[in-house]
């Protein structure tokens, strides 16, 4: 059973490419983890620090909508699991990585490089992990 590890942000695209990703999952008997990224700010301790609270909110809420596109693209399948992963803005792909070693995935694939928010380097320095679709 191979698992593959998506890094969707919503486009045409990358909703052409989890469509097919389940399909391809579907024949051989694999799974998807289905990740919307949202990059957070660490929050104060302070009392009056709300900016970042605030930030924190909306960007998951972003990564949420990007979900919820998923989802319909996916059409609820049983074989996908949906979830945000939070990072720092920092060492992304290594964060990427970790996750998908977390996971237990097998690869990893950035639905739409051009709509992922990530960075040609940050895509580069995910190397031979990722397979870009």
């Amino acid at each position: 059973m191979r698992h593959t590890l998506v890094l969707y942000r919503a486009s045409r695209r990358a909703d052409a490419v989890l469509a097919d990703l389940v399909r391809a999952a579907r024949e051989r008997g694999g799974r998807l983890t289905v990740l919307a990224m949202a990059m957070e700010e660490p929050a104060g301790r302070g009392c009056c620090d709300t900016r970042s609270v605030l930030w924190n909110r909306i960007v998951r809420g972003l990564a949420e909508e990007d979900l919820a596109r998923a989802r319909m693209a996916v059409e609820d399948a049983e074989e996908v699991d949906l979830g945000v992963l939070v990072h720092r803005g920092r060492r992304v792909a290594e964060t990427i990585e970790e996750e998908a070693r977390g996971r237990g995935a097998d690869e990893i694939v950035v639905a739409d490089p051009r709509a992922s928010g990530l960075s040609r380097r940050q895509q580069r320095r995910l190397g031979a992990a990722t397979l870009f679709a």
